[in-house]
Parts: C-alpha cells; sequence; structure tokens
C-alpha cells in the first residue's frame, strides 16, 4: 500500500504525464501526425542499426502489433518510411526512414520547450539525482516486466560501475568505448548496449548502488 509521500510522488508524475500528452497532441496538429506516428518515427532514428520492425516498434512503445502496423502504414502513405525485405526473414520487413522522415524524426524527438525550462530550474546536483532516480525506476518497471527491456548503461555487460571513483572525469567505465563515464554520461537507451546476464547484471547493480553520488547519500 502506498504511503502519503509515494502517493504525492506518483501524482505529481501524473500531472507531468498529463501535460506531456497534451503537448503531444498540439504537437500532432502542427505536424500532420498522431503522437503513435511521432514515437514510431523517433524510434526508428534511434533503432536505424538494428534494422527494426514493425513488431519491434509496437513492443518498445507498448502497443498493440495492429496498432503499430496502421501507423506505420499511414507514415509510409506520408513517405516518411519506406519498408526493405528483411535479409534475416523473407516474410518480414525492416522500416528505414526517408529523407523527409529523418528530418521528421529529428522533430518528434525534441522535447516540449515547457518541459526543458522546468529542467533547467533544477541545479546540477539535483539533475544528477534526478538521472539516478529515472534509471532506477525504468530498471525496476523492466524487471517487474511492465515496461520492454531498455538499453541502460547499468545493465549492459560494458558496464564497469565505480571503476575510477578519483576520477573527476567520471567514476564509471565503459568497456565498449574504454573510456570513463561519469553520472551525466549513463545512457537510457544506447545503440551498443549488451544485456549482461542476470547475476551479473544484479552484481553490477549493486555495486552502481554502492557508487551513489554525494547528493544522494545526503
Amino acid at each position: 500500500m502506498a504511503d502519503e509521500v509515494s502517493n504525492k510522488l506518483l501524482s505529481g508524475l501524473n500531472r507531468i504525464g498529463l501535460a506531456m500528452r497534451s503537448a503531444a497532441w498540439g504537437d500532432a496538429t502542427e505536424s500532420g501526425l498522431t503522437p503513435t506516428q511521432s514515437q514510431i518515427l523517433a524510434f526508428i532514428a534511434a533503432r536505424s542499426a538494428q534494422n527494426p520492425r514493425s513488431g519491434d516498434a509496437a513492443d518498445a512503445l507498448g502497443i498493440t502489433p495492429q496498432t503499430a502496423s496502421v501507423a506505420i502504414a499511414a507514415l509510409v502513405a506520408k513517405g516518411l518510411v519506406s519498408k526493405l525485405p528483411d535479409a534475416s526473414d523473407r516474410r518480414a520487413s525492416s522500416l528505414k526512414l526517408t529523407r523527409q522522415g529523418d528530418v521528421a524524426a529529428r522533430v518528434a524527438a525534441q522535447w516540449p520547450d515547457f518541459l526543458l525550462t522546468a529542467v533547467q530550474e533544477l541545479d546540477q546536483a539535483e539533475r544528477k539525482l534526478f538521472l539516478r532516480i529515472l534509471i532506477k525506476l525504468i530498471r525496476r518497471l523492466q524487471i517487474d516486466g511492465q515496461i520492454v527491456p531498455q538499453r541502460l548503461c547499468v545493465t549492459c555487460v560494458h558496464f564497469d560501475p565505480n571503476a575510477h571513483p578519483q576520477n573527476p572525469a567520471g567514476a564509471h567505465h565503459c568497456n565498449f568505448v574504454d573510456a570513463p563515464l561519469s553520472e551525466f554520461d549513463l545512457r537510457l537507451d544506447c545503440g551498443d548496449h549488451r544485456a549482461a546476464p542476470p547475476e551479473a547484471a544484479n552484481d553490477t547493480w549493486s555495486a552502481f548502488l554502492r557508487a551513489a553520488p554525494r547528493a544522494a547519500k545526503n
């Protein structure tokens, strides 16, 4: 049972969600794209290297395959998306943005100005803590099966938490690019992500939590 503080947090998140949905429908009026179509464009752009399919978009956005199929058909008709034969499955098609679709995807991926302004009210320590909180929430929702697996740094086989505790450039390390990572470098959706085995992922997560920034400990 949620306590009073949890209820207040959820109420606040709900209000922000309502504002974002309202802005999404306002943008849809201007662009001629529904919020779902805009989200699919942004998804294809983010997953272009993986040759995404319609089913991938449905899973990532939490919509039915039929809803995704209808939205993609509309994007194809608008000349924003093209379907290409999938080399690994002749029965399937990969989704690719057209030149016009690439431009539309960049616009779709932009956050509303009102939300950017609100986030800028947070100081650096607050932003760092907020990012860590988001990572914890997303990971929990992922484990509980409420959202599809996200390509988080903290669940990646390449991530080494708190490898450089005294390094001003970043306490963590990415073995894929062989470079230190600061809290602000942590990604919520990395194209080079490779999921770590469950046991290793749990150990990595525990080490990440032990490396909590000062703001989180105070």
